[in-house]
């Protein structure tokens, strides 16, 4: 056997580790890579409920931990101090563990901050879920498409996605549609059962549960609070059992908090910081509908077949299937639009039979043969791009 793949993973948030996560039980099977993990991001900070302990610590050739428990406020001023705070940190990790290639996901500052300081240390960068437009009320997206420019290998999770990452001028031989790891993570039935959550969550699996998460507008988060408490009142005023989790940590996330603890008298409110991703996806399991403005929503509830209720601009522009039901940040329109994913037998037919764009469940197994293969014929061209624009 030749020399081993160094191949370092960051992860910054709750979802992104679900989402890497088959992909990190792949690498580690492999014996082809030494795989480390860096963690940073709302993982090491209480108010976001430490999903650190969370985060499955075997087999890694090294852990390394960006702690931001300093920031417990998060606000413009902050973020840039953590993205700072995180290119340093990550630097010297580099210089540490030295890896031919560095994954990242998604399209947060903490990725950011780490895929800038691995281009300007010239290692090879490898990107999950590029080329994804959610072009509502956030920065997302160019966050996204600077990482995408800043990397060398994309692995798109769609088509449209694909096609939009060779707009950007990225050479085809670097482009790939995989299709998304949650396929896997579900089809793996890897979840909480419905009596765990109903032990953990104290549930009526009899009655109908929805799910919901709201995550701040970072362009507007003056009106976060007033924003979640419009939502929160449509569930509380519906009466149904309703699993809600803590928001991202984006700017305007502590209003939201503040919000979601008003109502924590609420009898058929289940309040938790963070489920993690077994728990979220077995609460999805058995939810009758999601709600709020997470990606997860939109992109998860596909494989269930479930209804979602989008709400607000956040995801405006995100591909979605024929199972969402897109309303304004509005009383009337959000209480209409549970009441249909509820009750409208005729809708929950198409929501259980709709179309899935994210791939056939082999999204890990195809990243890890061809980063192993990409690495081997090409490794002294990666980090030489050429734009096709």
């Amino acid at each position: 056997m030749g020399e081993k793949i160094n191949i370092l993973v960051f992860t910054g948030n709750r979802a992104e580790y679900g989402l890497l996560y088959p992909i990190l039980y792949n690498l580690k099977l492999d014996k082809t890579y030494r795989v480390s993990l860096m963690i940073s991001g709302s993982h090491t900070t209480e108010l976001f409920g430490s999903t650190l302990d969370e985060i499955d610590k075997n087999g890694f050739e090294s852990i390394e931990i960006i702690d931001l428990g300093d920031f417990t406020s998060f606000n413009n001023i902050n973020t840039i101090k953590v993205i700072s705070k995180i290119i340093e940190t990550s630097s010297a990790v580099f210089n540490n563990i030295k890896p031919d290639i560095v994954l990242v996901a998604g399209d947060r500052y903490e990725t950011y901050a780490v895929v800038t300081s691995a281009f300007y240390n010239n290692i090879p960068i490898a990107h999950f879920f590029g080329g994804d437009l959610s072009q509502g009320g956030h920065l997302d997206d160019s966050a996204r498409h600077a990482i995408t420019k800043l990397s060398h290998l994309h692995f798109a999770t769609n088509e449209d996605s694909y096609n939009r990452i060779i707009k950007l001028g990225e050479e085809e031989w670097r482009v790939f549609n995989v299709g998304s790891t949650f396929v896997e993570n579900i089809l793996r039935n890897d979840y909480s059962t419905p009596e765990e959550l109903k032990n953990d969550l104290n549930i009526d699996l009899e009655k109908k549960i929805v799910l919901f998460t709201q995550h701040p507008l970072t362009t507007e988060p003056q009106k976060a609070y007033d924003q979640i408490k419009i939502s929160l009142q449509v569930l509380a005023d519906l009466g149904i059992q309703s699993i809600i989790t803590y928001p991202c940590n984006d700017n305007g996330s502590e209003q939201m908090i503040k919000a979601i603890n008003e109502f924590s008298n609420v009898s058929h409110f289940r309040i938790v910081k963070s489920l993690g991703m077994k728990k979220y996806l077995g609460c999805m399991s058995i939810a009758s509908c999601v709600a709020g403005n997470s990606s997860s929503a939109l992109t998860e509830s596909i494989p269930f077949g479930i209804p979602c209720v989008n709400i607000g601009k956040r995801q405006e522009g995100r591909l979605q299937s024929e199972n969402v039901l897109n309303v304004e940040q509005d009383y009337i329109q959000i209480k209409k639009a549970i009441q249909k994913a509820l009750y409208d037998e005729e809708f929950i037919s198409i929501a259980r039979n709709c179309h899935n764009p994210y791939g056939d469940g082999k999204t890990s197994i195809k990243i890890v043969e061809l980063i192993k293969i990409l690495m081997s014929d090409k490794k002294q061209s990666l980090l030489k791009k050429r734009m096709t624009y």
